[in-house]
């Protein structure tokens, strides 16, 4: 794939309640295969790909993605991942407005307070 240059890294952390999918989102990413029956993460897991963009002369990059927890007693440890993270993504569930109301109200205050600046968000 690339040649002897080093592949840049870039650190990527799905955020969200607990069952909101962060971890489907990856399967299906990495494996195209999604589990409705997926059981909710109870640690960190972290992923890594490389992706290959035929439109900019086969430029290869690495994917780190951390697939954080979501439940309410593991919230203080989501700050840990963070951390030189160049992206961060927002998941909640569209069929339970609590997971989009904490989105709102918790975590995206808890990337503004505790990621790095120039860490890639949108509204």
């Amino acid at each position: 794939m690339a040649d002897k240059q080093k592949i840049p890294r870039y650190k990527i952390v799905l955020i969200g309640e607990a069952g909101v999918g962060k971890t489907c989102i990856i399967a299906k990413y990495f494996v195209q295969d999604f589990d409705e029956d997926t059981a909710s993460t109870t640690s960190p897991v972290f992923t890594s790909k490389d992706v290959q963009f035929k439109e900019y002369g086969d430029k290869v990059i690495k994917l780190d993605i951390w697939d954080t927890v979501g439940q309410e007693k593991f919230r203080s440890l989501a700050k840990i991942f963070y951390k030189d993270a160049c992206a961060a993504i927002l998941v909640y569930d569209i069929t339970k407005k609590k997971t989009y109301n904490e989105i709102k109200n918790y975590w995206y205050k808890e990337i503004q307070n505790n990621a790095a600046k120039d860490i890639s968000t949108s509204k």
